[in-house]
């Protein structure tokens, strides 16, 4: 939480200052919004994992037995599950989510999750496994080496196979059945719901547009394109528009990561701080020898920012201030702990 931190902080400020400087153009609907229709879906399926070497469900585990007995049974090998013994498999749920427009033959990655009480899943081989969508439709099938990553927990009860899923069933979008298109924005905003709408207006010719609420957008589709809604769609997604957003302050106290956009603005307060000890208040708090700053009324984070720059803060010290700030009501802007 030293000095690198606290170039870190101060390179994402300019950063995300400069975005805001340089963004007069704005930004496409395309990378503030989705098409309702448009979306993924979710899959599932109930699988078995082979060669675990012993780290597999136990001997003992009576689903492990009724699975691997009716999987033998499909390749017509009968056998009682009392002579099932074995460590080396383990029964797994197995997950993903299929992106719009895949088709037949394209394949997605998959995550595979120990459903009983194996040890690792690490290396081990997900057989053939149909995964279905909520409406009981199977429209993949998963099969391959499991893969455990090795960033992050230690969890050997969770893998992955990528691209281990091939669709055997296309997901069809339903963008043409309205006669407009709904637009969804990724951070709703009442301001920059009706910036889009205005953009959609003014950019398409006979467009008529209508701002639903603060996360939809209702885009009627003009004869002129007769019923051409990619066209349509490309078109939408491709008009600027300038979007507005709450000021927000973002700390990460774990890697002493703060993240403040440029419009958010700090009242008049007295900070005292010394060490771990930190106040915030209208005058400055003198029961013990601290070091002393005040933030006039409506400064700027760019102000606030090169103050403690040149008090020589540490990034910790910041994260503290800042919170000290927002507890005073002082902070003109949401505050976000991560």
């Amino acid at each position: 939480m030293g000095k690198s931190r606290l170039i870190l902080f101060c390179f994402l400020f300019i950063f995300l200052t400069a975005a805001a400087v340089f963004s007069d153009e704005g930004v496409r609907i395309k990378d503030i919004a989705r098409i309702q229709e448009i979306r993924e879906n979710q899959l599932a399926g109930f699988g078995l994992v082979t060669g675990l070497s012993g780290r597999g469900d136990s001997d003992s585990s009576v689903l492990l037995k009724k699975v691997i007995a009716n999987m033998l049974s499909s390749f017509n090998i009968t056998i009682s599950q009392d002579d099932i013994k074995s460590k080396n498999s383990a029964v797994v749920m197995v997950t993903a989510d299929i992106p719009p427009f895949v088709r037949p033959g394209d394949r997605i990655s998959v995550i595979v999750s120990s459903l009983n009480d194996a040890k690792s899943l690490e290396g081990g081989v997900l057989l053939q496994t149909p995964m279905k969508g909520a409406n009981d439709s199977v429209y993949a099938v998963a099969q391959g080496q499991i893969s455990i990553s090795d960033s992050g927990p230690s969890v050997k009860t969770v893998g992955a196979i990528p691209g281990g899923a091939l669709i055997e069933k296309e997901v069809l979008s339903r963008f043409r059945e309205k006669a407009y298109i709904s637009i969804i924005l990724e951070n709703p905003d009442f301001a920059t719901a009706k910036a889009v709408k205005e953009g959609i207006l003014k950019e398409i010719e006979n467009a008529d547009a209508e701002a639903v609420d603060a996360s939809l957008i209702r885009a009627y589709v003009p004869e002129e394109y007769d019923g051409d809604y990619i066209s349509f769609i490309a078109d939408v997604e491709s008009i600027y528009v300038n979007p507005d957003t709450t000021a927000r302050v973002v700390i990460n106290p774990r890697s002493g990561i703060v993240v403040m956009g440029g419009d958010v603005k700090i009242g008049k307060v007295a900070v005292s701080y010394k060490g771990d000890q930190i106040s915030v208040g209208n005058t400055f708090d003198d029961s013990e020898t601290k070091e002393n700053f005040l933030v006039e009324d409506d400064t700027t984070v760019d102000e606030l920012v090169s103050l403690m720059q040149e008090i020589g803060l540490k990034a910790n010290v910041i994260i503290e201030i800042v919170k000290a700030i927002d507890k005073a009501g002082a902070l003109f802007g949401k505050l976000i702990v991560m």
